[in-house]
């Protein structure tokens, strides 16, 4: 668990029973159009999605994509963390939000305790982030976040061209 004071959150690892919370992140429209379809379609495939995509990376590289909890709400406002390509020597800083959380500080404030981890692990000289061209949003973020824009490529199971940016750390 890693928590932040100033927006009170804390990034948690996501356990089966947060199979619910995984299901409306990932069906929704934005995230479709941002990150890409993961084949959710009801609560059993959200779980096998999230033991694949969340819990699994926790045991086998020692981080992953955490829960965003805001501790005054009590609930999960999106995900974070730090994402492991078999492309990539390293990681890439991932996050995405529930919509009605968007444009409130939140990915700023885990984007930095995640940039922040991944510094202290000391096992990494740089980051990378993704996204696609269209994405102005997260675009912005990762601008604000000190990132810079290194290529536009095309990515393995997404369609289109991505953006590769990097952070070093």
């Amino acid at each position: 668990m890693i928590r932040n004071v100033v927006k009170n959150i804390e990034l948690c690892e996501l356990t089966e029973s947060d199979a619910d919370f995984i299901f409306n992140l990932v069906t929704q429209p934005s995230f479709k159009e941002n990150i890409g379809d993961k084949g959710v379609i009801d609560l059993d495939t959200a779980l096998a999605h999230l033991k694949e995509k969340y819990i699994a990376p926790y045991k086998d590289v020692g981080y992953g994509l955490w829960g965003i909890k805001d501790l005054d709400l009590n609930c999960y406002v999106g995900v974070c963390g730090l994402v492991s390509r078999p492309d990539f020597e390293v990681p890439d800083l991932g996050y995405s939000l529930l919509d009605n959380y968007t444009k409130q500080g939140y990915v700023a404030a885990a984007a930095k305790m995640s940039i922040n981890f991944a510094r202290e692990l000391g096992r990494f000289s740089y980051l990378n982030a993704i996204t696609s061209p269209s994405n102005q949003a997260s675009i912005n973020v990762l601008e604000k976040l000190g990132f810079k824009f290194e290529k536009q490529f095309s990515m393995a199971g997404y369609e289109g061209a991505s953006n590769l940016y990097r952070l070093a750390l």
